[in-house]
């Protein structure tokens, strides 16, 4: 299957270019990882105001992103307890 393609917004990389160099390897990985794997996963949805993103998991770091055809849209990037404030 075809690797999905990565968009990011200016928000999310603001976002990933205020974290710490480590973090934002980890946050690359895990992205390049999820979007080559993507038919292999199920996407985690969000609900609320929220509703119609996704989420992906890394340690307590979270990647929201919304599916446009074959792109995974990354529009936040935030630790677990403030990324939902969006």
């Amino acid at each position: 299957m075809p690797e999905f393609k990565v968009e990011w917004t200016e928000d999310a990389l603001f976002d990933f270019e205020t974290l710490d160099p480590p973090i934002q390897k980890r946050i690359v990985r895990k992205i390049s990882w999820f979007s080559e794997h993507f038919y292999n996963i199920t996407p985690e949805p969000l609900s609320g105001k929220l509703s119609g993103a996704f989420k992906i998991r890394i340690g307590d770091w979270r990647v929201i992103y919304r599916l446009e055809k074959n792109m995974i849209v990354i529009y936040a990037i935030g630790h677990r307890k403030d990324i939902y404030k969006y």
